[in-house]
């Protein structure tokens, strides 16, 4: 059991279930008005945790296709974990999420069934949003929207101006730039598995400057919503602003080489998730000390 969890550990992305975990957080220390209890928060962080990882691994489960065409080396694509046993945790995650949320109150489990639904409606039948760039940029903002709300709700009411901004932001970066520049290095899979993203239905210059445009747009518009609305958001926004240039100048640089493989096409999506773990983490604490 031991291992099987390490495996499903590793197929549901540790990195992704942090940076869920972190908006969580983030939300959590934004609500409008004095927190409840922690023992609260702490319940329904570790709901989310398991929301998240459910999907994930329900993901990695519907993916495995796409995953091997592409080379990767997560558990179920190199065969080290049955499907069959990571479908059992799934649904064992999605329990215990259940339980969780319920147990936390304050909304928690409204926004734990929300995740799940969520969750599903990207990987599985019939809405399969990972298969159509437009239906993959709406299910994932409102993942990211509901992680912030789900903390808020875990701690408290309901988000600030500050949490509310800061989180439109980040869920438009998650959507509009990180769910592009990784069809970049996925192309190939994605094709294979019969996915109508941009990349495979016009082509990498097409997804190159989709990457780009909202890229741009989201790190003009994050500052200056900050400014107008939410002025202590500049503390993440501004990184955001950074990390939409250093994600341009990666698309950009991809472009000229004619020949760079998987490993380079992903460097875009590496300055994307560097980029939201920075911005989180410093809205994150400059929340704690206030």
């Amino acid at each position: 059991m031991t291992e099987t969890a390490r495996l499903c550990w590793a197929e549901a992305r540790p990195l992704v279930q942090t940076m869920f975990v972190l908006r969580f957080a983030v939300g959590a220390l934004s609500v409008v008005r004095l927190p409840q209890p922690g023992w609260r928060t702490l319940l329904g962080m570790a709901a989310w945790w398991c929301a998240v990882s459910c999907a994930y691994l329900l993901n990695g489960v519907t993916d495995v296709r796409e995953d091997r065409a592409n080379g990767s080396l997560r558990p179920i694509a190199r065969g080290a974990l049955p499907v069959r046993r990571a479908v059992t945790v799934t649904v064992l995650l999605a329990g215990a999420a259940l339980a969780l949320g319920a147990a936390a109150g304050g909304g928690v489990l409204g926004w734990v069934v929300v995740f799940l639904l969520l969750g599903w409606a990207y990987s599985a039948a019939p809405v399969r949003a990972k298969e159509s760039s437009g239906r993959c940029a709406a299910v994932v903002f409102a993942m990211g929207m509901a992680s912030y709300a789900a903390g808020a709700a875990a701690a408290g009411p309901a988000l600030s101006t500050t949490g509310l901004v800061f989180g439109c932001v980040m869920s438009a970066w998650m959507a509009v730039v990180g769910a592009v520049v990784k069809d970049l290095g996925d192309a190939g899979g994605d094709a294979a598995g019969g996915r109508r993203t941009v990349a495979v239905v016009h082509g990498m210059p097409a997804a190159r400057a989709l990457a780009v445009a909202g890229a741009v747009l989201v790190g003009v518009a994050g500052p200056v919503a900050a400014l107008l609305w939410a002025p202590l958001d500049l503390v993440g926004t501004v990184p955001v602003a950074a990390g939409a240039v250093w994600v341009v100048t990666r698309v950009v640089r991809d472009a000229r080489r004619m020949h760079a493989d998987r490993r380079q096409r992903r460097l875009a999506y590496r300055a994307f998730m560097v980029t939201q773990y920075t911005a989180n983490l410093l809205v994150l604490a400059t929340l704690a000390a206030l």
